[in-house]
């Protein structure tokens, strides 16, 4: 009877952790999903994709918790708490400090409202809004997030 109690406890936690190790993107689709750019989730999650390295670059690690590497606000309304500066990321530009994945996610539907994201876009449209507002310094931006762009055609070919 002990050792069952053993095995399940131990097969438990074993769920368990997965779960927690699968947690930062469930929080991050579960807020956008409930929002009004719910029809938009796939091209934000590419956007997230490319910003975070897919959730592993410094910006989207804990304690800083910025998958969007959304920088420092000055002007809007937002959930930052803090924020964070390292010489070797964009040259030392300021970044938003989160409490969890979930404010993150609120700042940057903060953020799409703020810019007034129009409603039925495409995705290479909701890419060239997004640049067009000067969202990343790099060049190619708008490029590399229309390459992901085939993923969401992908995707919903396959009805994900």
């Amino acid at each position: 009877m002990q050792i069952g109690l053993v095995i399940l406890l131990g097969i438990y936690l074993l769920f368990r952790n997965m779960r927690i190790n699968a947690k930062p993107l469930s929080q991050i689709k579960t807020v956008i999903r409930a929002s009004e750019y719910a029809p938009y989730e796939q091209y934000i999650i590419n956007q997230m994709n490319l910003e975070s390295g897919y959730l592993t670059n410094t910006l989207s690690q804990p304690p800083i918790y910025n998958p969007f590497s959304m920088g420092r606000v000055r002007i809007r309304p937002t959930t930052q708490i803090d924020y964070y500066s390292n010489p070797n990321i964009d040259g030392g530009q300021d970044f938003g400090v989160y409490e969890d994945y979930i404010s993150a996610t609120q700042d940057f539907l903060l953020y799409l409202k703020y810019i007034r994201m129009p409603q039925g876009l495409t995705c290479r449209e909701y890419n060239a809004y997004i640049n067009s507002k000067n969202y990343a310094v790099d060049p190619r931006y708008e490029e590399k997030l229309n390459a992901m762009c085939k993923w969401v055609l992908f995707l919903q070919v396959l009805d994900f």
